[in-house]
């Protein structure tokens, strides 16, 4: 009866969170694709699993972002075949269930956990636990109030970045096209914004992006909730111990909310401008954390791809005989579909995987299956960096810092350990009390996979860095794999001291209890800022709550409405400062120029950008038609920043209507045809 009402719960919270913000019979219809895509996975999870105890579940639980990924590559082939009919590239699952199906193969290799009806009631508790952590923040994103649409800045920056990406995709160029600079591709790993894009492209406007977007993000936090339950249970024998170390470590991963409060004073109110996972960045210049639960916010692509990468590790864990090549080629192909979601996570959790093979093969004194195993593994990666290179993830010619710097990050040295007791305290002190349990039980070989988890991660913490992304970009995938290995060991340190029983028992009930309270803060603090669209207060260079006026709306629904898909509609961008996406995601169409954050090398956006503004400059109306032309701008956008920075702007377009015809105007935003723009042979439209 209590598993009973628990799956009740599960399925009413899923109802409500889901009609929180889109109209509930199309939010099914898109939850419905995406269960559908998710099939092939479970079916590969079934296959893998299905001849044991509790494969079923298993296969529940790991499988769907398996499916998720192999489906939108299938469709990745339909979409650059040309393929743009809807119900033709919704059969992309079944090639997909087709490839997995003989997987069963390796199924007598290898040796799962036993999953029980215990473990329905673990895994439905984790799962509340995700819709608890983004149901409210979801349900915000773009709400319509009296003075406009709103959007709780910094928390919602990945969220617009997502919508200006997956406008693009939605417009059917392979690989896409960069609306943030001219005549180049779309240097991101857009993969898993596929599906939503021929979603939205379907759509027709039925539903707004962030719907179908915030959709494909409830089901990929689903996905991880399941997937972090078991990988769980490969290190934790108990469920429900399994089930306190995931929704502990989701909810009380960090001290800094217990900082801020207690420790310097600080009142709730204060707190709502205050990046309070970030706290031992700003107030103590140390390395940004952010905690598993902000990754369900605005990341699905990093979420699957941490699933993924982790998958690969867990089949060589469960592996009998480790020195099959087919084995490898599995964990590989998990691994490269990691590259294509996460490709920093996958670089460390490839590491991870290889460091713990050689181990397992050294073991077993198989010197020969090096090599074979290796190029197993190899095979499915280099398809995976072929694949990459085809679509242009990556910006390789363009002048700047490079892609990857090597070398000691001063931001994760500086006053170290205090920023890493606020940022990762909670958690440590919980696992080394496991890593003590396991040690003491003589099982601390058990956690091989995770000890490397932790030192590869460091390392990279440390060692490995993007630049033009403040020194934290590796540092924030790092941080989560590092999370989701210490979770392991907190679970295991619940297990063992409660079974030991007596005073045992007891001090690990408390210390967790009093580690507990003192962390929760931070995440429920988190939680609230970021559905927090009432705070209008600015933030150090930017707004809280960023507001689209109704005049706003109604100028981008007009461009949206009465714009080719391929035009250029140009703002200024430095007046704009962080409303980067204003055109792209809210307009979804293209610039000649901008500054975007998820792009790098950034100089070449900056470049062009610094040209944008001279337009701007221009003294006469033929010199700024000249630039425009010059620079393939189809639109010029005049908002309040633009008339604030640039006075006689306006005047100059409208005495000018045959270099600049208006084509709307609403009192808030001026958009002006720029004569000519079309005919440009040099200018691809």
């Amino acid at each position: 009866m209590g598993r009973v009402a628990l799956a009740v719960g599960l399925l009413v919270a899923l109802l409500a969170t889901l009609s929180a913000f889109v109209p509930l019979v199309p939010g099914l219809g898109l939850l419905a694709i995406l269960i559908w895509f998710s099939v092939p996975g479970v079916v590969l999870g079934w296959r893998l699993y299905g001849t044991q105890r509790g494969g079923g579940l298993a296969a529940l639980l790991a499988g769907p972002a398996w499916g998720y990924v192999l489906s939108s590559l299938v469709l990745l082939g339909l979409w650059a075949a040309g393929i743009r009919s809807v119900p033709v590239l919704m059969l992309a699952p079944i090639p997909a269930i087709v490839v997995v199906w003989p997987a069963r193969a390796l199924s007598g290799n290898l040796n799962l956990p036993v999953f029980t009806r215990k473990d329905l009631a673990g895994a439905a508790l984790v799962l509340l636990a995700v819709l608890v952590i983004v149901a409210r923040p979801y349900s915000q994103v773009g709400i319509n109030l009296p003075e406009g649409r709103a959007y709780r800045a910094y928390f919602t920056a990945d969220f617009v970045w997502a919508m200006a990406v997956t406008s693009e995709v939605s417009k059917g160029d392979v690989p896409p096209r960069n609306p943030y600079y001219l005549d180049d591709a779309l240097h991101y790993y857009w993969l898993m914004h596929l599906l939503p894009a021929v979603e939205h492209r379907a759509a027709a406007g039925t539903l707004r992006l962030e719907q179908i977007l915030l959709v494909n993000g409830l089901w990929a936090s689903l996905m991880f909730g399941g997937f972090f339950y078991f990988f769980l249970r490969h290190f934790v024998d108990r469920p429900w111990a399994s089930a306190l170390a995931a929704i502990g470590v989701l909810f009380c991963s960090s001290f800094e909310g217990a900082e801020r409060l207690w420790w310097t004073g600080a009142t709730l109110d204060q707190l709502r401008s205050v990046n309070i996972d970030a706290v031992g960045n700003w107030f103590y210049q140390g390395m940004k954390i952010d905690g598993l639960h902000r990754a369900l916010f605005w990341q699905p692509q990093h979420l699957v791809g941490y699933l993924l990468g982790f998958s690969a590790l867990l089949i060589l864990v469960e592996a009998r005989e480790s020195w099959r090549a087919s084995l490898l080629f599995l964990a590989g192909t998990f691994l490269s579909l990691s590259m294509l979601l996460s490709s920093p996570a996958a670089a460390m959790l490839a590491t991870v995987a290889a460091v713990y093979e050689a181990i397992r093969l050294m073991q077993a004194r198989a010197w020969k299956a090096f090599v074979p195993c290796a190029l197993a593994a190899a095979v499915p990666l280099a398809a995976a960096l072929v694949l990459g290179s085809v679509l242009q993830y990556v910006d390789t010619r363009a002048p700047g810092n490079p892609l990857v710097t090597l070398g000691v990050n001063r931001l994760a040295t500086h006053r170290v350990w205090l920023t890493i007791f606020l940022n990762f305290g909670p958690v440590a002190i919980v696992s080394v009390l496991g890593a003590i349990a396991a040690a003491s039980r003589g099982s601390l070989a058990r956690f091989l996979p995770v000890l490397i988890t932790i030192a590869v991660s460091a390392a990279f913490y440390v060692l490995v860095d993007v630049p033009d992304h403040g020194g934290v970009y590796v540092a924030w995938r790092a941080s989560h794999l590092i999370f989701m290995a210490l979770a392991a060991l907190c679970g295991f340190a619940l297990q063992d001291y409660w079974e030991r029983g007596g005073l045992a028992r007891w001090t690990m009930t408390t210390i967790a209890a009093a580690v507990a309270a003192i962390a929760l803060p931070t995440v429920l603090i988190d939680i609230y800022n970021a559905q927090d669209v009432a705070n209008r207060a600015d933030g150090p260079g930017f707004k809280w709550t960023v507001i689209l006026t109704p005049g706003e709306v109604a100028g981008l629904d007009w461009i949206k409405q009465h714009t080719a898909p391929a035009s250029r509609v140009q703002i200024e961008p430095f007046s704009r400062n962080r409303d980067a996406y204003f055109v792209t995601a809210f307009g979804e169409r293209r610039m000649s120029g901008g500054l975007p954050t998820g792009l790098i090398p950034i100089k070449k956006y900056e470049d062009v950008s610094a040209l944008i503004r001279k337009m701007y400059q221009a003294q006469s109306a033929g010199e700024l038609h000249d630039q425009a032309i010059g620079l393939c701008v189809d639109y010029l956008l005049v908002g309040p920043p633009e008339r604030v920075a640039y006075p006689a702007l306006s005047a100059m377009l409208d005495g000018s209507p045959h270099l600049f015809a208006p084509a709307f105007r609403n009192g808030i935003l001026d958009v002006y045809a720029v004569t000519g723009s079309w005919d440009q042979p040099r200018c691809p439209h």
